[in-house]
């Protein structure tokens, strides 16, 4: 008998109550981060079919534990509790049978063996070969429903009637009075303690509960937590939270929780990482199943509107756009049955395009033929000075824009990115009353051509450039980049562009140039090493034209595609035409063998009718070396590379390469 009541005391035989070693508390806060000693624990894993149904397993555990910690609450401040209601139980599932044979044997390590052994690392050793065969998931569940079935037997009893003389008499042979009218104050404390670490056991158990069902559908991001090791952490804390129960509710116990506040920040540390990972994971979720539903509108619209909705968080502003012209705000629904010019670009927008675009709006035929812009900024920079930047950008624009930068769907940014190729350059996509995109990026036709090319459809584009007599030098020198040149092209003035990224090879090219000059040459020169006007009238001459499925041959984009290869590959070009007659487009390199040997030639100008540039001609075609490779190089134009092109040199095909650039801000 004497045995009997001893281990309902909690004590053994030998009637000595069961107490927390020390060695014990240092070595199971110690066995948390010993990442080989969990190796050890996950390698025991050795699942077999026909594991337990979790949700209605974890319903139980959930709807035992919240009664039980209830009542501790109220035990420990009844005062605070006062008010707060029954807590909300989960439906069970019928039918139901949990593992009544491992939830036992499980109990029987808990409580009894774990202090008995006094080596925790053997107790989780027996836990874990004793759960190998259930799912990550059902090992914290199987344990935690042994702490549950231990702590909730042993509380429910503070709940009796006092007409309940059997549950009187139990409680009584639990200890359970001591406990909560105790002499010792401090005691009861020490309970609230343990009741809110079992609290945060069990919300770190429903995260992965729940991971591990939300997760199903979204096999990619099923290692977002690391099961298996929360797993192993929960385990270690119901095994601290269940010796620690067993040695407070002894007769005796002289360590009154001194250790239990470390694990219990321990514990809520663990929880708090868990809980960020299972946040972090509903977030990447919802943004997977957002982006497969802008998806499939981009791809499928219906009309303008929902597509553009789609680029804004309506939910946070009904009106988010703002009309330049007007200064007030309106909805998406007004722009209904419009076409739609989506300018998209950093707040590096330069004045340029924004003037090319003013131009545009203000013409009548363009609000005639119902087209309006709408401003999409894809800022992901923050900061007091990035919002004054976006508003003195907007301000400058009469036409729509989204009233707030933060408005723009994150989303909706990844999939401009991704399906409409946005980088850094600003690009206008035109779409028709339907949302259908009319034109990816009409930017660059809009840059080289301006409202010729209205209403900038690929259409118009590949019309342009079928005009006669289009002429690639005319087309990238204009009066906005270079002042009165094309006075100098009508008046047949010698005209040299040169560019090179080393100072000296500019050096080497200008001392001769100025002799010439000097020597009476009518020479207009421009450097255009750091115009950027020139390089990006350039790039948009090669993608409007690449846009078009262009054949590379074309003398038009040979000739421009030899410029832009000139400075990439060999770091500078130079340009000589009489007019807009293109007598030289090469590297600088060899125009500079023509132009350091200036001294030499120049008597043969003007003698038996050669002229200057036929001279010129003449030397260069002296020097000039055939390049073992014809090469030559495309910029950055997702999605209108062509795969394969002939050599316009040989019959062979020529090889693609990659190739990544970095110029540090500098073209």
């Amino acid at each position: 008998m004497a045995t009997i009541l001893a281990h309902l005391l909690g004590m053994d035989h030998k009637s000595k109550p069961h107490q927390i070693d020390q060695s014990m508390w240092t070595n199971l806060l110690a066995s948390f981060d010993d990442e080989k000693f969990m190796k050890e624990m996950v390698n025991t894993h050795a699942p077999e079919e026909g594991d337990v149904d979790v949700q209605s397993l974890f319903h139980l555990v959930d709807n035992t534990l919240h009664g039980t910690t209830a009542i501790v609450d109220s035990t420990v401040n009844p005062k605070g509790t006062q008010g707060s209601g029954s807590p909300e139980f989960k439906p069970l599932k019928e039918g139901f049978n949990p593992p009544l044979a491992a939830i036992n044997e499980v109990g029987c390590q808990l409580t009894c063996k774990a202090l008995d052994t006094k080596n925790v690392r053997q107790t989780l050793v027996s836990l874990f070969l004793e759960l190998s065969s259930y799912s990550w998931v059902n090992k914290a569940l199987i344990t935690l429903s042994s702490l549950a079935v231990f702590y909730g037997d042993f509380w429910r009893l503070a709940r009796v009637e006092p007409s309940d003389k059997l549950a009187e008499s139990m409680a009584i042979l639990k200890g359970l009075p001591a406990i909560t009218k105790p002499s010792d104050p401090q005691k009861i404390q020490v309970f609230g303690v343990l009741n809110e670490m079992i609290k945060t056991t069990l919300n770190m158990t429903q995260c992965i509960v729940d991971f591990e069902h939300d997760s199903k559908d979204v096999p990619e991001l099923s290692t977002m937590i690391d099961v298996p090791s929360s797993v192993y952490q929960i385990i270690i804390s119901i095994l601290a939270c269940s010796i620690q129960f067993t040695s407070l509710i002894s007769t005796v116990d002289d360590n009154k929780g001194k250790d239990l506040p470390i694990f219990a920040r321990k514990v809520k540390m663990i929880h708090h990482t868990i809980k960020r990972h299972y946040e972090h994971f509903l977030q990447k979720k919802e943004e997977i199943k957002e982006y497969q539903r802008l998806l499939r509108l981009f791809n499928a619209p219906t009309d303008n509107v929902e597509l553009i909705k789609a680029l804004f968080y309506i939910k946070d502003d009904p009106q988010p756009l703002f009309i330049g012209s007007k200064k007030t705000r309106d909805k998406v629904e007004s722009l209904r049955r419009k076409n739609v010019l989506l300018l998209i670009s950093d707040l590096k927008l330069t004045s340029h395009d924004l003037s090319i675009l003013i131009k545009i709006y203000n013409e009548h035929k363009f609000h005639e033929e119902r087209y309006e812009i709408v401003w999409v900024p894809i800022i992901e920079q923050e900061g007091e000075d990035v919002i004054k930047q976006f508003q003195n950008l907007q301000l400058q624009m009469p036409w729509y824009s989204v009233h707030s930068h933060t408005l723009i769907n994150r989303v909706a940014i990844r999939i401009i990115k991704e399906q409409w190729h946005f980088r850094q350059d600003t690009m206008v996509t035109v779409l028709d009353p339907q949302g259908k995109v009319s034109n990816q990026n009409a930017m660059s036709m809009i840059r080289v051509w301006g409202w010729d090319a209205f209403p900038f459809t690929g259409a118009v584009a590949a019309d342009i450039w079928k005009r006669p007599g289009i002429s690639w030098f005319e087309l990238l020198v204009t009066d906005f980049i270079f002042p009165k040149i094309q006075e100098a092209i009508k008046g047949e003035k010698y005209i040299f562009l040169y560019g090179a990224e080393e100072p000296k090879a500019i050096q080497e090219i200008e001392e001769p140039l100025k002799k010439m000059i000097d020597d009476g040459i009518s020479i207009v020169a421009f450097n255009v090493t750091k115009s950027q006007l020139f390089w990006t009238r350039l790039e948009s001459c090669m993608l409007s034209k690449l846009q078009t499925r262009a054949d590379l041959h074309e003398p038009l984009m040979q000739d421009i595609l030899r410029l832009y290869t000139n400075f990439k590959k060999d770091g500078g070009f130079a340009v000589l035409t009489k007019g807009s007659r293109v007598v030289i487009n090469d590297s600088h390199v060899h125009v500079m063998k023509v132009m350091v040997q200036y001294e030499t030639w120049k008597k043969h100008v003007n003698v038996n009718g050669k002229t200057f540039d036929m001279v010129f001609r003449e030397q260069f075609d002296r020097v000039y070396i055939l390049p073992r490779c014809h090469h030559f190089y495309i910029p950055n134009m997702v999605g209108y590379i062509p795969e394969d092109v002939k050599c316009p040199v040989c019959p062979r095909m020529m090889n693609n390469i990659v190739k990544f650039e970095c110029c540090h801000g500098a073209h």
